[in-house]
């Protein structure tokens, strides 16, 4: 049986665009090229553009669709990504990754702290996590993202969840999104950089 994502992707392609998460694309040029780690990454925008960077990138998602069309984006940009279907929870890597990025990786408040101690594992002591996600504002606005609070962030969440890295960001702000069809308008958003 397919997957609700199999269906949304297979419907429409480029749900979110085809270009990175401007944050990611923003804070991606301050670290040094290395291997990178993107959960949850749908159709591989993400992958595709720090592949484009020189990054050695590896991906998973969920949806066997989003990934065909990640590896159909990829050898049409004519970049490697190792990218694969599975779950998050069942993702293991035999490698630790200097990067590791969440975008938009929303999950219900009793997954999420444990999918957030997971994200931590997979990164290289000294690593750094990069993470943009919708804030519990977002309930306010029409832009996109779970219409479940408890689905969303706050930092003082995030600062608990994550409190084994060293926070160099965690803050809300306001954007106006253009990210395909699904993240449209404005936004109330949250943005956390840890260190291992």
């Amino acid at each position: 049986m397919k997957s609700p994502w199999d269906i949304r992707y297979a419907n429409q392609e480029a749900l979110y665009g085809k270009a990175p998460n401007a944050f990611f694309s923003h804070i991606l040029p301050l670290y040094p090229c290395g291997t990178i780690l993107l959960p949850c990454d749908g159709e591989g925008r993400n992958a595709i553009h720090a592949a484009k960077k020189g990054w050695d990138v590896h991906a998973f998602d969920g949806s066997q669709v989003g990934i065909n069309t990640a590896q159909r984006w990829a050898a049409e940009a004519n970049v490697a990504i190792q990218c694969e279907v599975s779950d998050a929870f069942d993702f293991a890597p035999k490698e630790q990754f200097d990067l590791v990025g969440l975008f938009y990786a929303h999950m219900p408040s009793e997954r999420r702290r444990a999918f957030h101690h997971l994200a931590i594992q997979w990164l290289k002591p000294g690593g750094t996590l990069i993470l943009e996600g919708f804030h519990t504002d977002q309930l306010h606005y029409q832009s996109g993202g779970p219409r479940n609070e408890s689905m969303l962030f706050t930092p003082e969440m995030l600062a608990e969840d994550f409190k084994e890295l060293l926070a160099t960001q965690n803050e809300v702000v306001q954007v106006t999104l253009d990210e395909g069809p699904l993240h449209q308008g404005l936004a109330s958003i949250v943005r956390y950089i840890g260190t291992k």
